[in-house]
């Protein structure tokens, strides 16, 4: 089936209604400053602007605090300093950070009753390889889902996964089919987070119930279907990922093609269908069945999505738990099923 495209997705079945925030914040008259000196102050934050991508530091970025402080500006190389002698404000506290050619963004940081120089802010470069509508059609489901743009469904801890080695009537699936599997899951976890987590994979015949922190894989022999090849929950943990062995995306001796199961993977770490045909969330499949490779620009941006924490919301804000890392505590699952 050298020149058949295989359908890979329908709309998905959408069973959350998410809310999302803007990007505007309360202004201030106050002309901004550069950095000072953080002895003279009762309590201080400061750390440096960076570039998201690059990690580099953005100088002329005004940093606005959401209580009542002055906003300040970075300085050439991106420092900042916020400081003050009176009352402490509430925690977790809002910063609103702009500069030209970047994406505003929200977020939050905690005030402590010292001199903290720990606290970098970054920002997304607003310009190529960026693009927000790829942005948003990959990672807030702009593309093809009712009900988007999505807050971020990213995992939050390393994800592990139990490969069920016998189909649905407990025949064994064949060795190299598996082995397919395997390789897929084990590229694609990394391509998929920006190098932020790898693959843990277990395998056995027997059923595994649904556990927290684990995607289960599940394998359907089925030579009636004809349209499906799999099937996804959209960065829910507990996940679960089906892939269908059967005529039309099968490729002679390869049953489930590499790129089918990368898809899948996309979508149980948190992403959605995209509208460009060389990506591979691209909802339908060329019928050589390759073996999947992200595009440069899948690469890029989910990139940059996981350098943000799950239920960000456009165009760049932090949830207002004001939790500072993507590291620890189990993803709690919105439930948005795609049937590919």
């Amino acid at each position: 089936m050298p020149n058949q495209r295989l359908r890979l997705a329908t709309a998905g079945t959408l069973l959350l209604t998410a809310a999302c925030g803007g990007a505007s914040s309360s202004s201030s008259g106050s002309t901004p400053t550069g950095p000072s000196n953080n002895s003279s102050y009762r309590w201080s934050i400061a750390g440096s602007v960076v570039d998201t991508a690059a990690h580099q530091g953005v100088g002329g970025a005004t940093v606005r605090p959401s209580w009542n402080l002055a906003p300040v500006s970075s300085n050439g190389v991106g420092a900042y300093l916020l400081g003050a002698n009176g009352a402490l404000p509430s925690n977790p506290s809002k910063l609103t950070i702009s500069a030209d050619g970047f994406v505003t963004r929200e977020q939050w940081v905690t005030v402590q009753a010292q001199q903290r120089t720990d606290v970098t802010l970054d920002l997304i470069r607003n310009s190529a390889p960026f693009s927000m509508d790829f942005y948003r059609q990959l990672a807030r489901g702009s593309y093809d889902q009712d009900g988007a743009p999505y807050p971020l469904l990213l995992w939050s801890q390393v994800p592990k996964f139990y490969l069920k080695t016998t189909d649905q009537l407990n025949r064994s699936i064949a060795s190299d089919v598996i082995a397919t599997i395997r390789d897929a899951v084990t590229r694609a976890v990394p391509l998929w987070t920006g190098n932020r987590y790898t693959a843990y994979i277990e395998s056995g015949p027997d059923v595994r119930v649904s556990t927290p922190g684990w995607i289960n894989i599940l394998i359907t022999s089925d030579p009636g279907e004809r349209v499906t090849c799999g099937q996804s929950y959209i960065g829910r943990d507990p996940g679960e990922i089906n892939l269908n062995i059967n005529p039309v995306c099968s490729c002679g001796a390869v049953k489930i093609p590499g790129l089918v199961v990368v898809h899948e993977v996309g979508h149980a770490m948190g992403f959605f269908h995209v509208g460009d045909q060389k990506s591979v969330m691209y909802p339908r499949a060329p019928g050589n069945c390759p073996l999947g490779d992200l595009s440069a620009d899948e690469r890029y941006h989910a990139a940059i999505a996981y350098q943000r924490q799950r239920g960000n919301v456009e165009p760049d804000n932090d949830p207002s738990d004001g939790r500072s890392s993507l590291r620890g505590g189990r993803v709690n699952g919105p439930t948005i099923l795609v049937i590919n």
